[in-house]
């Protein structure tokens, strides 16, 4: 058990901030949304969220550590980067698909089935963006 614990702890514990991620971005949205309205509560959740990924994918999912100032911006805004990059992806794709027919809904939301497969190719973009670009083991300058 605990070699599989092992092997598979960088999904593991990418999937378990995963929903932290979501709860914070949730909970941020439901704090603000009556002081804020819809439009900036979401924007101050994804932020929030962002934020929250950034430092648990850092510290806890890859574990870059911390190795100079430089080589955090550089990994912070790589890592703000890749997410408007599928925030994008998100926003364009689940539009596309409902427009190509797949609106079918899900739990009575127009378009769930075009959200969950945009929400999957999301998630697979984010995380490999993550472990090869963002998060990846350099070596030092010789």
């Amino acid at each position: 058990m605990k070699e599989l614990l092992q092997k598979y702890r960088e999904i593991i514990t990418y999937t378990i901030f995963g929903a932290g991620t979501v709860a914070v971005d949730v909970g941020l949205y439901s704090l603000t949304v009556g002081l804020l309205g819809i439009k900036l509560a979401n924007g101050v959740g994804w932020c929030g969220a962002v934020l929250f990924a950034f430092f648990t994918n850092k510290y806890f999912v890859f574990r870059t550590g911390h190795s100079g100032s430089r080589a955090f911006l550089r990994e912070f805004v790589e890592f703000i980067a890749a997410r408007l990059l599928s925030l994008a992806v998100e926003v364009v794709g689940v539009d596309a698909l409902v427009k190509r027919g797949l609106n079918q809904p899900i739990l009575g939301v127009t378009g769930g089935l075009a959200k969950v497969v945009i929400t999957v190719v999301v998630i697979l973009m984010n995380y490999l963006l993550s472990k090869f670009i963002i998060f990846r083991t350099r070596r030092a300058a010789s």
